[in-house]
């Protein structure tokens, strides 16, 4: 079996994000970055996999020399291979374009399965597991907050805003992550020495330009301050002449 993951350079979950000067991006200095978190699930899956199935893994990133970092954590965390898609301004990518990356690199290495996150937390589009599974026609399982692996297929249980849903899928497959699906495992030291010693395969790919440009990044307006409330009545007040639901 051979489990291809995708992961993404996206600013840390604690970070204090500023637009640009120009308002077209976020301001990029002195923010801490990290793997996508829900592409750390897919990562500690296809790991898992390695160690249970003797799955051969390979991850896969789209960007410059600064994604090489989160590459060398998933080498740490247990990747057998890791292969950087070379583009110097990834962040300006369509989903369609990155979805391409993703699909040229599997058409190149035949993954079995292929996994990523239901998600980035930068952009939230939700779209690339779907898109990679059309352009290669795979089967698909979304959203997968647990996973068995039997004879040639996958069974999988995801979450949906009815319950829980039980799926099977033949290989080859394509994945999205959910947070629940397992708990990313912190790379020891010698996973650490093992990955700065590990070539990162670049290749490059010429991707479709599709008409798509960002127009304006805007801060979240400020938060209102805190009205404390002495009673009942004045709650279902207040719900009635401030916040207008009753």
């Amino acid at each position: 079996m051979k489990v291809m993951v995708f992961i993404k350079r996206v600013p840390d979950t604690a970070a204090i994000i500023k637009p640009s000067s120009d308002g077209k991006d976020i301001n990029r200095e002195n923010v801490p970055f990290i793997i996508n978190p829900y592409d750390e699930f897919a990562v500690e899956e296809a790991v898992k996999l390695k160690e249970s199935k003797g799955a051969e893994t390979v991850v896969v990133s789209i960007g410059g020399d600064e994604v090489k970092e989160q590459l060398r954590r998933a080498l740490a965390m247990g990747i057998d291979r890791a292969i950087l898609v070379k583009h110097s301004e990834f962040w300006k990518l369509n989903p369609s374009q990155i979805g391409e990356s993703i699909v040229e690199v599997a058409k190149r290495e035949n993954p079995d399965m292929i996994i990523l996150g239901k998600l980035t937390i930068d952009d939230y589009t939700y779209s690339l597991a779907p898109y990679v599974a059309y352009k290669l026609n795979y089967n698909l399982i979304t959203y997968a907050t647990k996973l068995e692996y039997l004879d040639g297929k996958v069974k999988a249980e995801r979450e949906t805003d009815l319950g829980n849903e039980v799926w099977e899928a033949e290989f080859p497959v394509v994945v999205s992550a959910e947070r629940g699906l397992n708990e990313p495992r912190l790379p020891n030291m010698r996973g650490i020495m093992m990955a700065k010693r590990k070539t990162i395969e670049e290749i490059e790919i010429n991707l479709p330009q599709y008409t798509y440009s960002i127009e304006t990044f805007t801060p979240p307006p400020p938060r209102k301050g805190v009205k404390i409330l002495e009673n009942v009545d004045e709650l279902i007040k207040a719900l009635k002449e401030e916040v207008k639901v009753l």
